[in-house]
């Protein structure tokens, strides 16, 4: 990726936010065609087939389960294997960092009301699919289920003025982040770490996660010349049924981290258990 792409990424990396309130106005056409555009000519380091969708939704209605629903949305599209899924959750953050640098606030949602989001998009929201889905939210727990709606981000200006104590709480536990330390697959493996991989993993525990669950954990090889991420084999989460989506995005910041520091890594992901195992060789 060139660099004039991937520096705004980086420096928008610390200043990414989970944001529920958004102004009830549309953006200027010129903001969603930018972001079509980052996408179709990004280049990734592994092949993929995720592909977005950017729609304008009703003001008033609940596509999402909060009830909020802003005018501007992306819908991210991919298969629902593990490395596909994983790999979407890739592309999709360096979406969210791109809009974030366009001076735009953001939100993952992989829970979204597909009967809703059939209205704005195609083919999507069959009666099958709707029943297949959990509780009507999402795409459901089936792996291996074709092509599906991964998830959905709005983006907008961030309501400044909203009261509400979902969203003051949700701001303040949502940016707070476990140390490294503890997010290790071999407790005690960052002693002998060098500093440049540490400044790389300190962009990889900043990446979004359901709940602020922060799932992923971080391994070296070769002399740590290799870089691996991954949940814990048998990990679930409360609520959210697809975690690898979130190890996708915490890779995404460890390429970017690695591409900041001069490296051009060797990307791989593949299902390992029951989960997506991505490694980075540089």
């Amino acid at each position: 990726m060139r660099n004039e792409i991937y520096k705004p990424l980086i420096e928008s990396i610390p200043l990414r936010r989970s944001t529920r309130a958004f102004l009830p106005e549309q953006l200027p056409k010129e903001y969603t065609e930018q972001i079509k555009h980052f996408f179709k000519d990004l280049e990734l380091p592994f092949i993929h087939h995720a592909r977005i969708e950017i729609f304008q939704a009703e003001p008033g209605k609940k596509l999402y389960n909060n009830g909020i629903n802003p005018i501007d949305n992306l819908a991210l599209i991919a298969e629902t294997d593990l490395a596909s899924i994983s790999k979407a959750g890739f592309a999709g953050e360096l979406v969210m960092l791109y809009a974030v640098s366009l001076g735009l606030s953001t939100c993952w949602f992989g829970h979204y009301k597909l009967s809703e989001l059939g209205k704005y998009i195609d083919g999507i929201a069959s009666a099958d699919r709707i029943r297949e889905s959990t509780m009507g939210y999402g795409y459901g727990k089936h792996i291996d289920a074709g092509e599906r709606v991964i998830c959905c981000m709005p983006f907008g200006r961030q309501n400044e003025k909203s009261k509400r104590l979902v969203d003051i709480v949700g701001a303040k536990l949502l940016t707070k982040r476990n140390p490294i330390e503890d997010l290790l697959e071999i407790p005690g493996s960052l002693n002998s770490c060098p500093e440049e991989i540490k400044d790389v993993l300190e962009y990889a525990r900043l990446a979004p996660s359901a709940a602020n669950a922060q799932m992923w954990r971080f391994g070296f090889g070769n002399g740590f010349t290799t870089v691996t991420v991954a949940k814990p084999v048998g990990y679930k989460h409360f609520k959210w049924e697809h975690p690898d989506v979130d190890i996708g995005m915490c890779a995404a910041h460890i390429w970017l981290g690695l591409l900041e520091k001069g490296y051009s890594p060797k990307v791989d992901v593949k299902a390992d258990a029951d989960r997506a195992f991505w490694m980075f060789d540089f």
